[in-house]
């Protein structure tokens, strides 16, 4: 079986996908797979999957144009088998707002959300785009003034705006549907940035979340939940805020990142996975 394992795209999540990308084709080759690599970029957008020759593709990619669903739907009108989630749950948890009214409806705690900045009756609140991670373009605001300028510069993007909970950063991970555990997450900035996800050395991970029994059980169920009902596999990362023993979510990955620095790995690891099982269970799970 011959595996391409597709990185880069054209997003600001970029270097983080190439990163990705790597660590997981150095896996694959190391467990002896036919395995290489293909940098997606605006000139191959579709063209690399028509190509190219391979018998799977392994996802590293992140954000739109690859996480979001277009790409999956590429290789099913192309009949070509992929790693992780399928077109209609990677569109859905691709979009925070789409995802945050379904975990609504099971029964999951999310933070309070407005339609707009007029909206807002107390402050802060955080802004960010609907459609992006790796906490790009994300904005803390404490005044109105502040807000409608996040909003002006992210109006191109779909603003999500929701109240700013001050709490600890969790993330629970799912495997093909099996609770992997939960991971706190201690930045040590005091903020989980882009600069703090992927610095090593900037964040401090607390690996199995040393939490209340209740509140750990409660992320993670939720993120099994959230998992079966967009119907996502391989594995993703719900990610939550823990304030007062009560968890509130955020958002799913349904193609988490596999650097160095990365919670996927981390959270396998709660299982007795290693990182090279976790590459290896992508695979042979399709």
């Amino acid at each position: 079986m011959k595996i391409a394992v597709v990185m880069g795209g054209i997003t600001s999540e970029r270097e983080v996908s190439l990163r990705s990308g790597q660590a997981i084709l150095n896996s694959l080759l190391r467990q002896g797979y036919d395995a290489y690599k293909i940098d997606l970029t605006k000139e191959n957008l579709v063209s690399a999957f028509i190509e190219n020759d391979y018998d799977l593709v392994y996802l590293a990619l992140h954000g739109e144009y690859g996480e979001d669903g277009r790409v999956q739907s590429v290789l099913d009108m192309l009949g070509k088998k992929y790693t992780g989630s399928g077109v209609t749950g990677s569109a859905v948890a691709m979009d925070k707002i789409l995802t945050k009214i379904i975990a609504k409806d099971l029964g999951i705690r999310i933070a309070k959300t407005y339609g707009s900045v007029e909206e807002i009756d107390s402050y802060p609140v955080v802004i960010k785009p609907a459609k992006e991670g790796s906490s790009v373009g994300l904005y803390i605001c404490n005044t109105k003034e502040e807000a409608l300028k996040a909003y002006e510069v992210l109006q191109n993007k779909e603003p999500l705006i929701e109240e700013f909970i001050k709490g600890d950063e969790l993330t629970a991970g799912v495997l093909n549907g099996e609770k992997l555990g939960v991971v706190r997450i201690k930045p040590k900035s005091g903020l989980y940035d882009y600069e703090s996800k992927y610095t090593v050395g900037k964040t401090e991970y607390e690996c199995p979340a040393q939490i209340d029994e209740k509140a750990y059980e409660e992320a993670s169920e939720a993120a099994r939940k959230i998992h079966e009902k967009l119907g996502l596999k391989g594995v993703t990362r719900s990610d939550f805020i823990l304030k007062d023993g009560k968890t509130y979510f955020l958002e799913v990955n349904t193609c988490p990142g596999m650097t160095e620095t990365s919670l996927a790995p981390k959270l396998a690891t709660l299982k007795g996975y290693s990182f090279d099982d976790l590459t290896k269970i992508m695979v042979e799970s399709c």
